[in-house]
């Protein structure tokens, strides 16, 4: 007995492995049905290559964003048997800026460009400061030239040169030369006192 229960159970084998097989491939009720275009996702696209049942199918994201992590982007071509009716599962694909706001990484180039500043402004400031006192002195060589030079030669009140007077060139002048000497810071004092 326990022979043709054996052998009845080893022919159900291949009957068992073709149903199986038949599963695995679709169900003989959906032949030629497709799904429709998938849905969009924002910031990406999808190349579908198969809108047959079963048939999966990846979205990619459009050029500056990239995928969110903890996110897929993939989508299965799926046969609703209560609605008869094939459709694309939902993606739960994110697509980000793949240039994110980083405040450290702005805040790590600011402070160098900052510091670059700062010290060019310091730089100038400095520049500055030292060409104004250059240009508010006067220079020390020509008045080393001037005080050098021995005053020999003056002028009396009058405007006339006294040395030409003192050595006899001047005629009646000599006089006055001689007294406009002696008298000294007198002729300098105003008249009348």
């Amino acid at each position: 007995m326990s022979r043709r229960l054996r052998g009845r159970g080893a022919g159900a084998l291949p009957t068992l492995g073709l149903l199986l097989l038949l599963l695995l491939l679709g169900s003989p009720a959906t032949p030629g049905i497709t799904c429709p275009t998938p849905t969009s996702v924002e910031h990406a696209d999808i190349r579908v290559k198969n809108y047959s049942i079963n048939s999966r199918e990846r979205y990619v994201c459009n050029s500056g964003f990239k995928r969110k992590a903890g996110t897929s982007s993939l989508t299965q071509c799926v046969f609703n048997e209560t609605a008869k009716v094939a459709h694309w599962t939902t993606p739960n694909l994110k697509c980000i800026s793949a240039y994110q706001y980083n405040p450290r990484a702005v805040t790590a180039v600011s402070i160098p460009v900052t510091v670059l500043f700062v010290a060019c402004l310091l730089f100038l400031l400095v520049r500055c400061r030292l060409r104004s006192r250059q240009a508010h002195q006067t220079p020390g060589v020509e008045m080393e030239s001037m005080e050098s030079v021995p005053m020999t030669t003056g002028a009396d009140a009058r405007g006339e040169d006294t040395e030409i007077h003192l050595h006899g060139l001047g005629g009646s002048g000599d006089a006055e030369a001689t007294r406009g000497r002696s008298e000294g810071p007198a002729l300098l004092q105003p008249e009348g006192t």
